[in-house]
């Protein structure tokens, strides 16, 4: 519920955010679409797709931190980095933070990272194989003042 929240928090953030930092490529909504690799489900599609998903076979289901970790935050900069190897499968991922210190997380159960909105997200809507090359996405502005907008704004203005 609460990673819910943070989601929409989110969505909300980008769609009234403004042109202060209109210089992110790509633009949020196209980031989270080559994030997922395909175009949004709709709601007739995951209702189709929820109740005949195969933990193990759709979606990851790792219940410990695989050690050791792929990441160490000497070499990282502050952020959240979804773990894609093999072993972390984008359900488990890791926070470098201020002082160098290394966090890692289980997303829940149906749940992989997403790069782009820094919470666990349905496994329909992350394709992991995409996740290492939006690592810098969100992460580049975080850390950088609350004036910051985490998120582009992508409003269609005619």
């Amino acid at each position: 519920m609460q990673a819910s929240l943070i989601v929409l928090a989110a969505v909300f953030g980008v769609a009234l955010g403004g042109a202060a930092n209109g210089d992110q490529v790509p633009k949020v909504w196209d980031a989270l679409k080559k994030l997922r690799g395909k175009d949004a489900l709709t709601a007739e599609q995951i209702q189709a797709l929820y109740p005949n998903a195969v933990s193990g076979k759709d979606y990851p289901d790792i219940t410990v931190i695989p050690s050791p970790r792929p990441i160490t935050c000497d070499t990282a900069k502050p952020g959240f980095y979804a773990d894609s190897s093999d072993a972390g499968k984008c359900q488990v991922y890791d926070r470098c933070d201020v002082n160098g210190l290394l966090t890692s997380y289980i997303c829940p159960k149906m749940s992989l990272f997403n790069q782009i909105t820094l919470v666990c997200d349905w496994w329909f809507n992350v394709d992991c194989s995409q996740s290492k090359s939006l690592a810098d996405y969100s992460n580049g502005r975080l850390y950088k003042g609350k004036d910051v907008v985490l998120l582009d704004d992508q409003q269609v203005i005619a």
